[in-house]
């Protein structure tokens, strides 16, 4: 082998080191970008929860209110 064949093989072999280090760490986005969009359809379900429950809640307190002021005002009379 001369010195130039020697040195394009030698380019070769770095370069397909580095193209599979390359391809190494796509797969490892791809894998990271699809577990966060899972978990971001987890986190938009509970926050989904959580406003039903906010309003559920907010409506109840505001019936508690209404009848314990009532309440007072008959009370009062």
């Amino acid at each position: 082998m001369s010195g130039a064949e020697l040195l394009l093989s030698l380019a070769g072999g770095i370069i397909m080191l580095l193209l599979s280090v390359i391809a190494y760490f796509l797969k490892l986005l791809i894998q990271d970008s699809r577990q966060m969009n899972i978990e971001i359809s987890r986190l938009k379900e509970s926050v989904i929860r959580l406003e039903a429950e906010q309003v559920l809640m907010k409506s109840i307190l505001q019936k508690s209110s209404k009848s314990t002021s009532r309440s007072r005002t008959l009370k009062w009379d």
